[in-house]
Order: C-alpha cells, then sequence, then structure tokens
C-alpha cells in the first residue's frame, strides 16, 4: 500500500511539476507577444510566485518520491532507465534556478517599463530569448523523462526496440 500512495504522489507531483510549469512558460509567452510591459509585468510576477511555490516543491516531491520508489521496488539507482531519468532531471534542474532569476528579471524590467511609459529596450528582449530557449531545453529534458517513466526504457533502448 505504501508503494502505490508513493507512486500516485509522484504522479501528481509530475503533474503539478509538468503541467504548472508549462502553464506559466507559455502564459509567459503569450504575456511578451502583447508587447504590453504592464500586461508582461502582471503574468511575470504570477509565474515567479507559481514557479517558486508549486513547480519547486513539485520538483522536490519528485526526487523524494521517486528516491523512495526506488527502494521499495528493489532497483538499484544504476538500473539504466532511472538512472538517465535523474541525469537528465538535474540537467532540467539545473536550468531552473537560471529560468527563475530571468523571470524575475523579466519582471522588474517589464515593470520599469511600464511604470515609465516607456516600450520594451533590446535587453529585455535578450533575456526573453535566454528565458525562452532554456524552457524548450527544459521541456524537452521533462518530456523525456516523463517517457522513461512509462516505458522503463531510456531513449536509447526505445529507439532500438522501434527499429
Amino acid at each position: 500500500m505504501l508503494y502505490l500512495c508513493l507512486k500516485y504522489l509522484h504522479v501528481i507531483a509530475a503533474i503539478f511539476l509538468f503541467g504548472f510549469g508549462m502553464g506559466s512558460y507559455l502564459y509567459l509567452i503569450a504575456a511578451s507577444r502583447t508587447g504590453n510591459p504592464q500586461v508582461i509585468a502582471h503574468v511575470a510576477r504570477m509565474v515567479v510566485r507559481f514557479d517558486t511555490w508549486i513547480t519547486t516543491p513539485a520538483g522536490c516531491v519528485q526526487i523524494i518520491s521517486g528516491y523512495w520508489l526506488m527502494r521499495l521496488s528493489g532497483l538499484p539507482m544504476t538500473t539504466e532507465w532511472i538512472l538517465t531519468s535523474l541525469i537528465i532531471f538535474f540537467c532540467v534542474g539545473s536550468l531552473w534556478l537560471p529560468v527563475l532569476l530571468l523571470q524575475k528579471r523579466l519582471h522588474v524590467m517589464a515593470s520599469n517599463a511600464g511604470a515609465a511609459g516607456t516600450g520594451l529596450d533590446a535587453q529585455f528582449h535578450d533575456v526573453y530569448q535566454k528565458w525562452f530557449w532554456m524552457g524548450v531545453a527544459g521541456f524537452l529534458g521533462m518530456f523525456v523523462i516523463v517517457l522513461m517513466m512509462v516505458t522503463k526504457m531510456t531513449p536509447v533502448q526505445l529507439f532500438e526496440l522501434l527499429l
């Protein structure tokens, strides 16, 4: 019963991590496309809050519940799909703090532009581009991790199976 409860918690955390992460990513993209500093500032402030208070704890729950699932199932950490998932998870996680800091910077820059009644400058667009592409990389990694969670195979193993 403990295993099933942990698995449920692990899946719910994955949904929160992926869902809130993707939702906030898409909202900030949509807000940025308006070019309106007030809209961007408001959405960026909310994105930073959601990512800090929901997405980040969900990532922590993922690690803790995944560890206990691995232990309870008797699988070693060196199991290829688990090790590969962890490596990708920590790579994606290493993007997380910079993304959060970039989001905060976007918020401050948009707030300042809105208060001054000016448009968004080239520096805003440079920061936005970094944030955008780090998000693409992070979500590609998350897609691969979910694939491994479902199939219990690495992408290489899955590709070899399909050939």
